[in-house]
């Protein structure tokens, strides 16, 4: 009797500790969707294609395009802590001048390598974005550089009301000012 106790409690944890059969063997890295209340979090659809939108025009420097993304009312805060401080928001649009100075000392256009996007809907109906992005470059000087750049949205009627965007400088301090 022991000797068949012994294989049925191995067999039981084997089974117990398997990925059901329609899912054996798949990762699930496309799409997903979950909710909780009202809430939900999504990788696809229009407000994602929006982020991406918008990173892979300021990856190429066409601030027409990226512009188009924003509120006119956006606000960005680089780097920064959000605060009362009206003075550490800033116009979306004035960061251009700064990206174009930088973009002299690339060659060609930033490289997105790798990158995660979110949206999230909150139960009062807020949508925020979330990104992801592995980007790189290679400069006018031979070298390159890199920097991992998460961003933060507020989305609302088809647009970005604000960004916040954190990033080490370290590599875009050596580009040109």
């Amino acid at each position: 009797m022991k000797k068949m106790f012994m294989p049925f409690i191995m067999a039981t944890a084997l089974f117990a500790c398997s990925a059901p059969a329609e899912n054996k063997g798949e990762a699930t890295a496309s799409a997903t969707t979950a909710t909780s209340g009202t809430s939900s979090v999504t990788t696809t659809g229009p407000d994602v294609e929006l982020m991406k939108k918008a990173g892979n025009a300021w990856a190429t420097g066409d601030w027409a395009a990226y512009l188009s993304c924003y509120a006119d009312t956006a606000r960005s805060v680089h780097n920064g802590w959000a605060s009362n401080d009206t003075s550490v928001a800033k116009k979306v649009s004035s960061f251009i001048d700064r990206f174009k100075k930088s973009r002299e000392g690339m060659v060609g256009n930033v490289s997105i390598d790798h990158s995660i996007y979110e949206v999230v809907t909150m139960p009062d109906g807020s949508k925020y974005g979330h990104a992801w992005v592995d980007c790189s470059w290679k400069t006018k000087d031979g070298g390159t550089g890199k920097s991992v750049i998460f961003n933060s949205y507020g989305i609302k009627d088809g647009k970005f009301t604000y960004e916040w965007p954190i990033y080490d400088t370290k590599d875009f301090e050596k580009l040109p000012k």
